[in-house]
């Protein structure tokens, strides 16, 4: 029996050499049926190893043994990664929605309509991480809500042959923005800003070095579970509040190194976002994910103000990414934008307007796909509706689109989709 345990470590510790697993695994089964033959059942004694350290019972291998197996299982079964189609059908699910017992219906819904990309939260606006990550910082359980298993959620999606999207919120996040007010911008007397005094503070500095490092390792550990894609949202500075009292980290900084250089180039927080965006590539195309972001609505239009405000510069943000969002909906709009009488109730216009705009400015190889308004939100919401949004995109030399309802119920609306397909 010494012998069997002593060779039984041994496989283990050289386990990472071994090029395929499942010898690993033939190898402690065979030993293990050899042992349980040539000698008594152990029981439920300790055994020691060589080195001293403590082992569990034999009786405990098997499980061992089984995790590993699982293990394999996970990357035996992991597909390739399924490319962007060529006219993207999507729907965004929340992670709640994900793990429901709605989740087989939803997809089989959305299957029947044609959808085949899927959307879905792995953090949300309120800071919530809803995967499984080697914790860093002292924010525990309050802030890692871990019921998304990824690899099991990218099987799901690609046995419908659906592309595996994840939505991570970048700097909009009430939990840590409330948790330490060090990582929000800073008023001009050095005390902590927020958007709203009567609300809690929601956004973080944009530009602090350890919001954009925890948020690029948040990017790194999705990536490497297996997604097709990492979507980014609100990455951007807010637009909110006070700003011309709010001190971000970059300014500091810029305002140093000027004092030391004569010749530093002080940066705009277009060039935060873009350097921010680039990095995330970098992370992105090591594991052969593609990389999408979500504008603001009026971004599209490009208007000086508006990059300026909120960072959002598409020429400059497209050269690293694959996919760009456009979130248009009519509802965001003002009654009279562009000269009309009832913006929200004329979807077409404003759609077909926004994914033009932002063909215009996006790099060639960025594909546009806007997400669209699946929801009655101030609007007359109807088939109608949703057909014209899909018209516009289509006629404006759109790649896609993305339904979004928040409260994810879109039963009519795959039913409309379903019967324009």
């Amino acid at each position: 029996m010494e012998v069997c345990f002593f060779f039984i470590n041994y496989v283990i510790r050289v386990r990472n050499k071994l090029k395929n697993k499942i010898i690993l695994i033939l190898l402690v089964l065979i030993v293990l049926s050899s042992c349980k033959n040539s000698e008594p059942e152990v029981g439920n004694r300790i055994v020691e190893d060589e080195v001293g350290v403590e082992k569990d019972s034999i009786e405990e291998f098997p499980e061992m043994v089984k995790e590993e197996a699982a293990k394999i299982e996970i990357i035996n079964n992991a597909s390739e990664k399924i490319k962007p189609f060529k006219f993207t059908e999507g729907l965004y699910l929340s992670a709640y929605s994900v793990v429901s017992s709605r989740f087989p219906a939803i997809l089989d819904s959305a299957q029947a309509a044609g959808i085949n990309t899927i959307v879905f939260d792995l953090k949300n606006m309120s800071g919530d991480v809803f995967f499984s990550v080697p914790q860093k910082g002292s924010y525990g359980r309050e802030r890692y809500k871990t019921i998304i298993n990824i690899p099991r959620v990218v099987k799901t999606l690609h046995d419908r042959n659906m592309r595996a999207v994840s939505r991570i919120v970048m700097f909009h996040d009430q939990f840590l923005a409330s948790a330490d007010s060090t990582l929000r911008p800073q008023n001009v007397d050095m005390t902590s800003w927020k958007e709203s005094k009567r609300r809690k503070a929601s956004w973080l500095d944009s530009s602090n070095h350890r919001v954009q490092a925890d948020l690029l390792y948040l990017i790194e550990q999705a990536a490497s579970g297996g997604v097709d894609e990492v979507q980014l949202d609100y990455v951007r500075f807010p637009t909110g509040g006070d700003l011309k009292n709010a001190v971000f980290q970059f300014m500091q900084d810029d305002f140093t190194a000027a004092k030391a250089d004569s010749n530093y180039v002080m940066r705009a927080k277009p060039d935060v976002v873009e350097d921010f965006v680039g990095r995330a590539k970098e992370i992105c195309s090591r594991y052969d994910v593609t990389l999408a972001a979500d504008v603001f609505a009026i971004v599209a239009w490009q208007n000086r103000v508006d990059v300026a405000n909120t960072g959002q510069d598409i020429a400059r943000m497209t050269k690293h990414l694959d996919m760009i969002h456009p979130m248009i909906y009519s509802s965001h709009f003002a009654d009279d934008f562009g000269y009309r009488t009832d913006v929200p109730n004329e979807p077409y216009f404003i759609m077909y307007k926004g994914t033009m705009l932002t063909k215009k400015y996006s790099d060639d190889r960025c594909r546009v796909v806007p997400y669209i308004q699946a929801n009655r939100w101030k609007v007359d919401y109807s088939a109608e509706y949703v057909y014209a949004q899909i018209e516009a995109i289509k006629a404006a030399g759109g790649d896609g689109y993305i339904l979004w309802n928040a409260s994810c119920r879109y039963n009519n609306t795959l039913r409309w989709i379903k019967k324009y397909d």
